[in-house]
């Protein structure tokens, strides 16, 4: 049995949670002897591969295990049934999350000032925070000429296996001194502080033994182009050799190109071509027949090449596509959990004849080892290999390479900017958004929900099987139906509630949800990021620029365990006034000394709810917070 038959059959279980303990129960025997085939490159099982060779206990039953998490976790994400909801700050300045840390700086004033930079790790039985002053980590950076009193940014970029990446910037006339501080937490000390000559659309990628940085910094022909630098962890120095990718363009990373580390290659996409700069009208006689990505492979090292893919295995869209609403591009790189395959992720909304659909399509990259398509600065010079230039661009084939989404006969579709947090969970075949709506007690403030739409287990339809139907009103309300039988939203309404009684636990719990979700009414944007079961965003207002804003995390991971979550099956809190945005008790962290520069303590007491566990009848009690010890999975 394939993990694809296993959402049929555990949706079976939807309608008794007994039903679906025993089909997981079942579904997990019968892919014991699979595991390591099945999903060998997904985070669970990465996870087992981590472990000592030497540790006999890492066996079978770690692998049952990851499995479990694995089915658990992709349920959970197209059902929209988030495990764990929290509000990791108030106070955060800047964040980022990446590889199951939340790694954030928080500004105070009163009653002293205090800026710090925190990392919540989300490994191990039960999550845990480290805390670093920021100005003894600048000072042991040892950057020259610092000034305290001056004005200064400093923001957290990246965090691999231990290792916080930040860029620390400080104006002072008649220029602005820039760094890149590479922080390890293991060790607790500074692996190198690197001078910056621009810190433009910076990015930080690494593993335990490499890491690279790179800015569009390079002028090359009056046009700016990426340089890419690289540093020996293990040595602690920098390698010797620059990269400067001539013919790699696009500045916007995560909407026209992206970066990423996959085992021993650094990977870059781009969904722009040099030929393409240049803005000209869709179907306009100078526009191209024909757009192509462009992707290389730069492998760890001191290595001096680097591949380049040629055009004819690049093919990305026709001129019969439509044209392309550019707001609603991602591009990203993924590696298929089964096979390790590193493929291209992108979703774009194209315009057809008369309507719109939102889709994503999947580019998978073969880097063939005959081809010696490589150069020494990222400028290949039209080194291409013949045969691969003779075959003519191929379209991607519909199956599987494609999940249309969204279109115009889909009741619950949001617009652009109701739509603040937009992304595609490649694992689970889902579109996760964060979407605005409003409230009629407060029509003015947005209320934030999660939104997905997964992909239907039928074969997926072709472009033609698409068009808009020409009959009227009973074609297009069937169409409605169907589109939005694969839409979920979370939290549901009262509705949707007394359809679904499995989530009759919830419904005294809306409101809180509701606070947690939405800590500000209102906002102008919001920074966000996510990975496999992680989402991470936090809505900020533009004026005052580095105002303290709330962090909020949506995990779907069944692993994770938070001390001090409220459970469902407590008791609600009651609330204050009844409004949205509104929280019960400030969140605050112990510090540690003043003398230490990191202290690593338990998460203490939170703003949260822990939807994952429901005891039986007889086990529900009335207490509001719950210390239990972590879930068994």
């Amino acid at each position: 049995m394939s993990l694809a038959a296993s959402g049929v059959l555990l949706h079976l279980g939807l309608s008794s949670r007994h039903l679906s303990s025993l089909l997981q129960s079942v579904y997990t025997s019968m892919l014991t002897e699979e595991n390591p085939k099945n999903a060998r490159f997904s985070p669970e099982y990465r996870q087992c591969h981590r472990k000592d060779p030497k540790d006999q206990t890492a066996g079978t039953e770690d692998y049952d295990r990851a499995l479990r998490i694995l089915v658990k976790r992709r349920r959970a994400v197209q059902m929209a049934r988030p495990f764990q909801l929290l509000e990791v700050s108030r106070e955060a300045v800047h964040f980022t999350y990446a590889n199951g840390a939340v790694c954030y700086t928080t500004k105070q004033t009163s009653p002293a000032h205090q800026h710090r930079l925190r990392i919540l790790s989300l490994k191990g039985p039960s999550a845990k925070e480290v805390s670093t002053d920021i100005i003894q980590l600048i000072e042991a950076s040892a950057i020259p000429d610092f000034e305290e009193s001056r004005p200064y940014q400093f923001k957290p970029l990246y965090h691999a296996h231990g290792i916080v990446s930040c860029l620390y910037e400080q104006r002072k006339p008649p220029a602005t001194g820039r760094w890149l501080i590479i922080y390890s937490m293991k060790d607790d000390k500074i692996l190198s502080s690197h001078p910056l000559r621009s810190s433009s659309n910076i990015f930080v990628r690494n593993n335990d033994r490499y890491l690279y940085y790179g800015t569009m910094s390079e002028l090359v022909e009056g046009q700016r182009r990426w340089l890419i630098c690289g540093f020996n962890l293990a040595e602690s120095k920098w390698l010797p050799r620059r990269f400067i990718l001539r013919d790699l363009v696009g500045s916007d990373i995560g909407s026209a190109i992206c970066f990423e580390l996959f085992d021993d290659h650094l990977y870059g996409v781009s969904s722009q071509e040099v030929a393409e700069l240049d803005d000209v009208e869709w179907g306009s006689p100078g526009s191209p027949l024909n757009s192509f990505y462009y992707a290389f492979q730069l492998p760890l090292g001191d290595d001096p090449t680097i591949r380049v893919l040629p055009r004819s295995a690049l093919w990305r869209r026709g001129a019969t596509d439509g044209p392309i609403d550019d707001r609603w591009n991602q591009l990203q790189l993924a590696q298929d959990e089964k096979t390790g395959q590193v493929s291209i992720f992108e979703t774009r909304k194209e315009w057809l004849t008369s309507w719109s659909r939102r889709s994503c399509y999947r580019k998978q990259l073969f880097w063939p080892s005959f081809c010696e398509n490589a150069c020494t600065d990222g400028h290949p010079e039209d080194k291409h290999c013949n045969g691969w230039n003779a075959v003519p661009p191929k379209e991607m084939d519909v199956g599987n390479s494609v999940h249309y989404g969204d279109n115009g006969f889909c009741a619950s579709t949001f617009d652009f900017r109701n739509s603040p947090v937009r992304s595609y969970n490649s694992s689970c075949q889902a579109f996760v958004d964060i979407v605005s709506t409003t409230t009629a007690s407060s029509p003015a403030a947005k209320r934030l929900r999660l939104r997905v739409r997964s992909r239907p287990h039928e074969p997926c339809p072709t472009l033609e099987s698409c068009e808009p139907p020409s009959s009227p009103n009973g074609v297009a309300d069937a169409a409605k139906d169907l589109e939005d039988q694969h839409v979920r939203l979370w939290p549901v309404e009262q509705v949707q509630q007394d359809e679904h009684r499995s989530w009759s636990a919830e419904l005294p719990w809306n409101q809180y949800v509701d606070e947690l979700l939405n800590p500000k009414a209102y906002f102008d944007e919001i920074d966000s990021a996510m990975d496999e079961s992680i989402i991470v965003y936090s809505p900020k207002t533009i004026y005052p620029p580095d105002e303290p804003r709330s962090i909020i995390l949506v995990s779907f991971d069944p692993s994770l365990h938070f001390e001090g979550l409220r459970h469902v099956s407590s008791t609600p809190p009651s609330s204050t006034d009844g409004q949205l945005n509104k929280g019960d008790t400030p969140l605050s962290f112990p510090e540690g000394g003043q003398e230490s520069t990191k202290s690593w303590q338990e998460m203490p007491r939170i703003r949260g709810l822990d939807l994952s566990r429901f005891p039986k009848r007889s086990e529900r009690t009335t207490h509001a917070t719950s210390a239990s010890s972590p879930k068994s999975i």
